[in-house]
């Protein structure tokens, strides 16, 4: 498949607005992505201390549609038109593209290219031998552009994303809830089997949600996935394989969390902004 032809021209020149009045490029991009993610998960009180910083600043000197909290919600629209226009991680895009001048960002991501040789290597999306659901793994994640390639190779799959970077593993978590896939994305360090936060993502009929798991649910899963690598090891099998079946831990199922009610991730998510 032939790499996505993705324009982030226009949501780099609505971040751009912002940052013209006295931002960082890189406080502009992290606010943007936790201004959706916490809308998406229903999260008023973190959503409006963001919002409230730039009201500080004067934001609503400016007249309406121009506010920066207007221009936020007008960059994820654009966001959401080119996902939908080309599957990919358009998210991913605009952070490479939009860091380009900032020592902040620090990070390019595998191209879309090389995600596509990589799901195909991995089998992602081949008829198995099993009814086992397929589980697709990314311990070192970035932006999440393996696990939304692989997602459309294998929308009712298991994704499981992990990254160190708080805001890799955010972008992650708002891919597979745009690509409403089930997933769950892990902030840690792969390597030691670390995990400080982890977001869950659900497919519903009705679009993605996403949610935190708490502290006890974090653990559990912890659990689930340290069980399913030394079953792995113990088994013969290659640690770092990027696809296995959910039952490969000793007969568990990894610990689905209840779905939060699922909502279309659109821009009502940005309705009670006001």
């Amino acid at each position: 498949m032939a790499s996505p032809q993705i324009d982030v021209d226009e949501i780099v020149a609505t971040l751009e607005q912002i940052r013209q009045r006295g931002h960082s490029a890189h406080t502009v991009f992290r606010d943007w992505v936790n201004l959706m993610l916490f809308a998406l998960q229903d999260r008023d009180d973190p959503y409006l201390e963001i919002v409230d910083d730039y009201r500080e600043r004067g934001d609503m000197d400016h007249p309406r549609e121009q506010r920066s909290v207007d221009l936020f919600a007008e960059a994820f629209g654009q966001l959401q038109e080119q996902m939908a226009a080309t599957d990919a991680d358009v998210l991913g895009a605009v952070y490479e593209e939009y860091g380009l001048s900032s020592d902040a960002f620090g990070q390019h991501f595998t191209p879309h290219s090389v995600c596509e040789t990589m799901a195909e290597i991995a089998g992602v999306g081949d008829e198995s031998d099993t009814d086992d659901r397929q589980t697709i793994l990314d311990p070192a994640c970035g932006s999440g552009r393996t696990l939304v390639v692989a997602g459309r190779k294998q929308p009712d799959g298991l994704f499981v994303g992990q990254d160190k970077d708080p805001l890799c593993v955010r972008m992650t978590a708002l891919n597979c809830c745009f690509l409403n896939l089930d997933a769950y994305v892990i902030q840690g360090d792969s390597l030691t089997v670390e995990f400080q936060r982890v977001w869950q993502t659900s497919y519903s009929s009705l679009g993605g949600s996403v949610r935190e798991l708490d502290d006890e649910e974090v653990e559990e899963l912890h659990e689930w996935v340290t069980d399913a690598f030394e079953n792995t090891v113990e088994g013969g099998s290659q640690p770092g394989s990027e696809q296995q079946t959910e039952t490969e831990s000793d007969g568990r199922t990894p610990p689905v969390a209840t779905s939060v009610p699922s909502e279309q991730a659109s821009l009502g998510a940005f309705e009670s902004s006001d």
